[in-house]
């Protein structure tokens, strides 16, 4: 773990009287540094949005095969994210397995811009119909089905285009 200030500054953790801070208004950043152990796994997908949200590897395969898989903190775990990658850079000369594993063993973070932008689309389901047809149903941890249920219960309302003939 690395002790940084809100300017990405890493500050010694032994120069800072701990026993003066408190939990509101923390002035540093804690952060957990890349390597096989890491919480979001080897690799992390960054795309922009408000929410500090982004797709990571994981180092706990056997979540993938829970049926509630709510363990993050927001972000989204990849199950395959070197094919992700792969897919995302399309130059197998350069990026293929190889030069993952290659830059993975180097222990080096390495950032890599890909070549254009690309849509990110995030769908929440708590209602899925699996492949015999039966639904299944999940708990809603973002509390989002209340307001769909609310609009659906509201009457259907048909209006007509102003500029209509």
């Amino acid at each position: 773990m690395s002790v940084l200030d809100f300017k990405g500054k890493i500050i010694n953790p032994d120069n800072v009287n701990w026993s003066s801070i408190s939990a509101k208004g923390f002035p540093y950043m804690i952060r957990q540094e890349p390597g096989p152990s890491n919480a979001l796994g080897r690799v992390k997908f960054m795309f922009p949005n408000k929410h500090m949200v982004y797709l990571h590897d994981t180092h706990s395969q056997s979540k993938f095969k829970k049926a509630e898989r709510a363990f993050s903190s927001g972000c989204i775990r990849i199950e395959n994210p070197f094919e992700l990658v792969e897919l995302l850079l399309k130059d197998s000369k350069q990026w293929n397995q190889d030069s993952f594993k290659e830059i993975l063993d180097s222990g080096k973070l390495q950032n890599v811009n890909l070549p254009q932008s690309v849509p990110v689309l995030l769908l929440y389901f708590t209602a899925y119909l699996n492949e015999n047809g039966e639904v299944l149903f999940f708990k809603d941890i973002y509390k989002r089905d209340e307001k769909i249920i609310e609009g659906l219960m509201q009457p259907f309302q048909f209006a007509m285009p102003n500029n209509r003939p």
